[in-house]
């Protein structure tokens, strides 16, 4: 809540903040050739969660009005399979299963991640 708060005063009345999160708990990853598993994102449930009550606190606040939601497919593109694996092994409550772990080692690059992201506009009041 405290962000949002320095948000607020930072923004002029009717100021837009964009406010993305990923929401796919099995998003799929995939190389040239096809499909390569799934990564097991539900973990990341719990901080989608925690960011949702800071958002109702501060519109219950009167600090802010949702001014528009929508979901939209974006795709994460590696080079390669090690790099895929370096850089999403770091993504919080994201875990790499094994067998997705091996597949990528050898994937026909790029490799891909396809997660659905919730897009939410929240304009700032007066």
């Amino acid at each position: 809540m405290h962000a949002l708060r320095q948000l607020h005063v930072a923004l002029v009345p009717g100021g837009i903040v964009v406010d993305t999160q990923p929401l796919s708990p099995r998003s799929p990853v995939d190389d040239d050739r096809g499909r390569l598993g799934r990564l097991d994102m539900r973990d990341w449930r719990g901080t989608i969660d925690a960011v949702d009550a800071r958002v109702a606190q501060a519109i219950d606040a009167g600090l802010f009005a949702v001014d528009g939601e929508r979901v939209v497919e974006v795709a994460d593109e590696f080079d390669s399979g090690p790099e895929f694996l370096e850089v999403v092994g770091g993504w919080r409550g994201t875990r790499i299963p094994v067998r997705v772990a091996e597949r990528t080692a050898a994937a026909h690059p790029p490799v891909r991640v396809i997660q659905d992201v919730r897009v939410r506009l929240l304009r700032a009041l007066a």
